[in-house]
């Protein structure tokens, strides 16, 4: 019995460890951990407590990347066999539901806490340098572990509930948000009835809202690394946060493995007819969707993975409320000036086209190199450049809300437009920008070269290189910086790096088409 339940699980463990890929990828995380302990030794006569300044970054770089896999790895488990049509197969193969789950979800778990595993004996030399002890450490990676558990089983339940890998991400992302929020959510809904009136302040109302912030501020990972961060840390490893994540995680696999006939009894993903909203919306009661006419691919990109006019205006609509309601709360209940409210906004917004950005150029040529429908777009007459320059045209009206109520908050600002015009002039604010771009590249990149997980090396590559250039980029800026001052100048040691970095992304997008074409050709 155990044995057909347990074969695609041993299947999926075998072909991962035979993958040179795998063991480069966790060669990285090692190595990475290796030069940050160089580097932290260092500057060690310069800083004080080092070795927790280097726990603190390793593992907030962990929770980067278990929210990042969480969203992009482990919510598309089940989902990339739906959309390429193999779950029936699965099913046709005799393999009952527990196995299929254990193959496709909990191998990726596996290897995710292997990385960590990996990581834990080069963290522990942080003790050797002093600020952290081996109980803060303990006690970190056994809540990053039941985070990881909680997340792969969430993403799960996500990719078995939803037909599309898109789908099942942004819901993860949802939930995530709702679990990191909650206590603040909560507190400040307490707050708005008293104001209003509706409770009073010490009745048996407002005091259930307490004990459930308290309970999820309990059950939250930052208040947890937070607790293990700090002097004098004296708990066991294993705390409330780790119980609760433990238990959410056997949860949501359990609805995952009883729903999985439910939700996969027709695994077919065709699209749906998409309800013409254009008339609901801007009153073109009897106009029809615009046709893609000679700009089919832009077209295509800005219908399909952006979402078309309707989720822009979605966005517009969700992004307006989250930043009305921050600037309104911020006087009325939390005693913030506008101006740091309006930081806030900009802050926020600035963040939401980040993530865009990244899954739209995670799946700008990801879904198509992997459906193998990259030769039909080369038998198009049109140049590989072109074709990138397009698809990049249809996905950028997707970041026009969040540009939107961007500008917005830095109208309110006021230092807002004194911050946008340095962005313009200044070569130290055209780094952030070609960071960002660079950032794109690389995820755009590796989604040609890795069925999954595009979004996760591409964040691992940038933290590895920003190792490796503060060991010998930052000694360049400074050197160039105290040339420059000599003139007045205190921007040139940023006006090579943004060069250099200029080249990368240059050679990066070559390389891009040259795979691109690779791709179509074959």
């Amino acid at each position: 019995m155990f044995a057909g339940t347990l074969a695609m699980l041993h299947r999926a463990l075998r072909v991962d460890a035979r993958l040179w890929r795998t063991h480069v990828f966790r060669f990285s995380f090692a190595f990475l951990i290796y030069i940050g302990v160089w580097l932290t030794r260092q500057t060690s006569f310069s800083v004080g407590a080092p070795g927790l300044r280097l726990f603190e970054a390793m593992t907030w770089l962990n929770v980067a990347l278990i929210v990042l896999a969480g969203i992009s790895f482990f919510a598309t488990a089940i989902t990339e066999e739906k959309e390429l049509e193999t779950l029936g197969l699965l099913k046709l193969a005799g393999i009952d539901p527990l196995g299929i789950l254990l193959g496709k979800s909990t191998s990726r778990l596996l290897g995710a806490i292997l990385l960590l595993l990996v990581q834990f004996p080069f963290i522990l030399l942080a003790i050797t340098l002093g600020g952290v002890t081996i109980e803060q450490v303990i006690a970190a990676y056994c809540s990053l572990a039941a985070f990881l558990v909680l997340m792969a089983n969430l993403g799960l339940f996500c990719s078995v509930a939803f037909r599309r890998g898109g789908t099942a991400s942004i819901v993860t992302l949802v939930v995530l948000i709702v679990y990191f929020a909650a206590p603040y959510a909560i507190g400040t809904i307490k707050l708005g009835f008293i104001n209003g009136a509706v409770i009073a302040p010490n009745g048996a109302i407002a005091k259930g809202f307490d004990r459930a912030a308290l309970w999820c501020n309990d059950a939250s990972l930052v208040t947890r690394l937070r607790e293990t961060m700090r002097t004098g840390f004296i708990e066991q490893p294993i705390g409330f946060q780790v119980l609760v994540s433990l238990a959410g995680a056997a949860a949501v696999f359990a609805a995952a493995w009883l729903g999985f006939n439910y939700f996969t009894s027709d695994s077919k993903t065709e699209r749906r007819p998409r309800a013409d909203l254009h008339g609901r919306f801007i009153g073109l009661l009897r106009r029809r969707r615009s046709r893609p006419e000679r700009r089919a691919l832009v077209w295509k990109e800005y219908q399909f993975v952006v979402g078309g006019l309707p989720m822009q205006l979605a966005k517009l609509l969700i992004y307006g409320l989250i930043a009305a309601a921050t600037l309104w709360a911020s006087e009325r209940y939390y005693n913030y000036p506008m101006s740091l409210a309006a930081q806030y906004v900009v802050v926020g917004m600035l963040t939401a086209i980040v993530l865009e950005s990244s899954l739209y150029a995670s799946v700008i040529f990801h879904d198509e190199w992997r459906d193998h429908t990259l030769p039909i777009l080369a038998m198009l007459p049109v140049r590989a450049p072109a074709i990138i320059s397009s698809k990049i045209v249809g996905c950028a009206p997707g970041l026009i809300p969040a540009l939107i109520w961007l500008i917005v908050g830095c109208a309110v600002w006021p230092d807002g437009l004194e911050e946008a015009v340095k962005f313009v002039l200044l070569p130290s604010r055209w780094f952030f920008v070609l960071v960002w771009l660079l950032f794109l590249t690389l995820i755009a990149f590796f989604s040609l070269v890795v069925r999954w997980g595009a979004l996760p090396l591409a964040l691992l590559v940038m933290a590895l290189a920003a190792v490796v250039t503060s060991l010998c980029g930052s000694p360049i800026i400074l050197l160039l910086q105290l040339v420059n001052r000599q003139s007045g100048v205190a921007e040139g040691g940023f006006v090579f790096v943004d060069a250099v970095i200029g080249l990368l992304i240059f050679g990066l997008q070559f390389d891009l088409r040259r795979r691109l074409e690779i791709a179509s050709s074959q």
